[in-house]
């Protein structure tokens, strides 16, 4: 690895890549917020990966979206009082866990709403090539990996 040459954190792929985050998080939240589903992009993005991740439970929901117990509690509790999803007991390694299944009105809510959310991200990315965001994402995979696997920090 060449030594790094940012003399400062806010010059550094960290603070870029945070700030980046962020701000498409901010933009997605009040796309979302625009489209008058009654839930927030928040809780749209968790409904969204239990449509993708049936039968997921609590703890993976959690991993995932990486968001504490507490949080993906809080949401959840929304989504079921919303009749988007299901939240059944049941049991992973002979362990308690509360599965989550979407209901066919989150399925629609989802489903309806997606190629709206997707033409966002795309205007988004308007000025940057697609074979930019192939690099980008192999980029950011490869990072995840690197930070995945390498547990000396």
């Amino acid at each position: 690895m060449n030594e790094i040459k940012a003399e400062h954190y806010v010059d550094t792929i960290i603070y870029s890549v945070d700030m980046i985050i962020r701000n498409l998080k901010n933009k997605l939240k009040h796309k979302v917020d625009k489209l008058g589903l009654g839930i927030t992009g928040e809780q749209f993005v968790v409904l969204d990966t239990i449509y993708c991740n049936e039968n997921m439970y609590q703890q993976k929901l959690s991993d995932i979206l990486m968001k504490d117990k507490s949080n993906t509690t809080r949401i959840l509790k929304v989504l079921v009082k919303e009749g988007l999803i299901t939240r059944t007991a049941g049991n992973v390694n002979n362990r308690l866990v509360y599965m989550l299944n979407i209901t066919d009105k989150g399925r629609n809510m989802v489903k309806n709403n997606m190629p709206k959310i997707k033409k966002f991200i795309s205007d988004i990315f308007q000025n940057i090539t697609d074979d930019e965001i192939d690099l980008l994402h192999s980029l950011s995979t490869k990072f995840q990996s690197d930070l995945t696997l390498n547990k000396s920090f």
